[in-house]
């Protein structure tokens, strides 16, 4: 190779690498769905055939939750960015037990487009990566959740997908 079109690669090389540092730093696991004025109270479902045939899928996630925590407090916890986000409905779930306690944390990972849950629904398509990662799994079902005297001593992962229904 000559010494000009090495230079141009080089100058390419070093453009791509220039190109790829610049622009802000986007959180993968922020939320970018919808943007729904905030609601005032939230129902929730554990199978998708219990949504309403006009509620659509905005938000899907998984939850961390820190050892020590209630049922009860699960619940309010998932309230609030809930009805934050404007979901007036939300789907839970399997739970794992967490290898880490992260403390209370909300991982977005989609949808790229919202879609009808009742046509469109396909199970829990996403975030395995961070999901196969954890422990056994945690019974968190109708006894359980929002119970105050349904206690968990280990930090707990959550599966769950906000919808926003007419």
């Amino acid at each position: 190779m000559n010494r000009p079109n090495f230079a141009i690669l080089i100058s390419l090389f070093v453009l791509f690498l220039l190109y790829g540092c610049g622009g802000k730093d986007i959180d993968p696991n922020a939320f970018h769905g919808p943007v729904y004025p905030p609601t005032t109270k939230v129902n929730y479902i554990f199978q998708a055939v219990q949504a309403e045939a006009d509620c659509r899928v905005f938000a899907e996630l998984l939850v961390s939750m820190p050892a020590g925590v209630t049922g009860a407090i699960m619940r309010e916890k998932l309230d609030q960015e809930a009805r934050a986000h404007g979901a007036n409905m939300v789907l839970i779930g399997q739970s794992r037990r967490m290898q880490d306690d992260e403390g209370f944390t909300f991982a977005y990972y989609g949808p790229r487009k919202e879609y009808r849950c009742n046509e469109q629904w396909c199970g829990w398509k996403y975030s395995y990566d961070a999901w196969d990662k954890q422990g056994g799994f945690v019974n968190i079902g109708l006894g359980e959740w929002g119970n105050k005297n349904a206690h968990f001593s280990y930090p707990v992962m959550l599966q769950a997908v906000f919808l926003r229904c007419q």
